[in-house]
C-alpha cells in the first residue's frame, strides 16, 4: 500500500529508502552528491552526533537542515541502539541499564553518560528532526525469556515517557497529537521481542495503546537456528516480519530499521513495511561491491549482480559501471578506471561507488514504488 508522509519539510512517497548518515555525513559524498542519486530523506544517528557535536551547538546553528544545507525530511534514531551496542561490546561496572534509562562509560572519550527516554527526546527536539524515535529496549540474540519478557516492560513504559516528553516539548495535548491539520514533527515506537513471536506481538499492542506516528520493527530478523515458525531455515526471518507487519494497521507506517539488502527490501516492502534504511550500499561501496542490473523490464530491480570491482577480471573492462543505472556522474566512468581508484582507496573511488550503489537502490524504489 503506497502512501505519502507529510512532513515539516517535505513529503515522503512509500516505499522509500533513507541513506545512514552516521555522524552527520555519508562518507565520502556532499548531500549534493546524495540528492543527485534521487535520494529524498535520510536518516542520522543522535548519539553520535550528540557525542561529536552536542545538542545546543545544533540548536543555536539552527537545526541540522541548516547545519547539513538539506531541505528536505530528516528521521533521527534515539541513540538505542548504539548505547546497547557500546554497553555489550564495552563491559565496565558504570555500564547499566535500568528503569531510569541507560548510564555509560564513553569509551572514545572516557565520559561518564546518562540517557534517558526524556534525554533522547531533548535532543532529537534541539535536532530539528521531522521524524523522531523513542528510545527503545534492543534485545540480544541469546536473552532468556524472562529477560525478554522485562526487556518488553522496560520498553512499553519508555515509549510512554518518550511519547509524554514529546508533547510536552512542542506544547501538545493528546487531543492536539490526533488533529491532522496541526503541522508538527512525527514520532515512532520501536516494537521489539527478539524472535519471540508472542513477545512482537505484545509489544505491538501494547504501542498501539499509547499511539504513534510509526511503529518500527527494532533488531535484525535474524534467526541462526531453523525457526518454528513454519520451520524456516537459518538466515533472513521473513516470517517474522511478515508477523510483526500484520499485527498492524494497514495504514499506519511501518520502519523496518536497517534493512538492508535489495532483496530485504523488496521482500519487506511486498508484505507492508514503509521505509527502509542501512549503511550497506555505501559501505559496500567503499570495498568495492557494486549493485548492477541486469536488466528485465519494469522488474531489472529484482534482477541484479554483485560486481567486486578489484577483481582482475575488470582490470581492461571498458564499459560504465552499469549502462542500466543512468547517472551524469558514473555514465561515463569505465570499470576499469573504478577498479584502480578502489584498488589505489583513492577517495574518489569512494564517491564514484557510492553514488552508483544510491543511485541503484532509490531506482528499485522507485520500480516498487510503481
Amino acid at each position: 500500500m503506497k502512501k505519502i508522509i507529510d512532513t515539516l519539510h517535505g513529503t515522503i512517497q512509500t516505499p522509500a529508502f533513507l541513506p545512514d548518515a552516521t555522524y552527520g555525513a555519508i562518507k565520502s559524498l556532499s548531500f549534493e552528491d546524495v540528492e543527485a542519486t534521487g535520494t529524498e530523506s535520510l536518516v542520522t544517528t543522535t548519539l553520535h552526533l550528540e557525542q561529536k557535536l552536542d545538542h545546543r551547538y545544533i540548536k543555536e546553528f539552527g537545526g541540522l537542515h541548516k547545519f547539513f544545507n538539506w531541505n528536505k525530511p530528516i528521521l533521527t534514531d534515539s541513540g538505542g541502539y548504539q548505547v546497547f551496542s557500546l554497553i555489550y561490546r564495552n563491559p565496565n561496572k558504570r555500564n547499566a541499564i535500568t528503569d531510569a534509562g541507560c548510564s555509560f562509560v564513553d569509551y572514545t572519550s572516557g565520559k561518564y553518560q546518562l540517557l534517558t527516554p526524556e534525554i533522547s527526546q531533548i535532543i532529537q527536539f534541539h535536532l530539528g528532526a521531522d521524524i523522531v524515535t523513542v528510545l527503545d529496549v534492543p534485545l540480544r540474540n541469546d536473552a532468556s525469556t524472562a529477560d525478554m519478557k522485562e526487556a518488553i516492560k522496560r520498553n512499553t513504559e519508555w515509549a510512554k515517557r518518550s511519547k509524554d516528553k514529546f508533547l510536552e516539548l512542542h506544547q501538545l495535548t493528546e487531543k492536539d497529537f490526533s488533529d491532522p491539520k496541526i503541522k508538527r514533527p512525527l514520532i515512532g515506537a520501536v516494537i521489539q521481542g527478539g524472535n519471540n513471536f508472542d513477545l512482537r506481538k505484545q509489544s505491538a499492542e501494547e504501542l498501539q495503546e499509547i499511539g504513534f506516528d510509526l511503529y518500527n520493527f527494532g533488531g535484525p530478523p535474524i534467526h541462526k537456528e531453523k525457526n518454528w515458525y513454519q520451520n524456516a531455515p537459518k538466515g533472513f526471518n521473513r516470517e517474522l516480519l511478515e508477523f510483526v507487519a500484520n499485527l498492524l494497521p494497514q495504514d499506519s507506517v511501518k520502519y523496518a530499521m536497517g534493512i538492508g539488502s535489495p532483496d530485504d527490501i523488496i521482500y519487506s516492502s511486498q508484505v507492508g513495511w514503509d521505509i527502509f534504511d542501512t549503511v550497506l550500499p555505501t559501505r559496500n561501496a567503499r570495498h568495492g561491491y557494486l549493485y548492477v542490473s541486469k536488466g528485465y523490464g519494469d522488474k531489472s530491480y529484482e534482477h541484479y549482480d554483485v560486481v567486486h570491482i578489484r577483481s582482475k577480471r575488470y582490470e581492461f573492462d571498458e564499459q560504465p559501471i552499469d549502462p542500466l543505472t543512468p547517472c551524469d556522474i558514473t555514465k561515463n566512468i569505465s570499470r576499469a578506471y573504478l577498479r584502480h581508484l578502489i584498488r589505489t582507496k583513492d577517495p574518489a573511488g569512494w564517491r564514484i561507488a557510492s553514488i552508483h550503489n544510491l543511485m541503484f537502490y532509490q531506482n528499485m524504489i522507485k520500480q516498487l514504488q510503481k
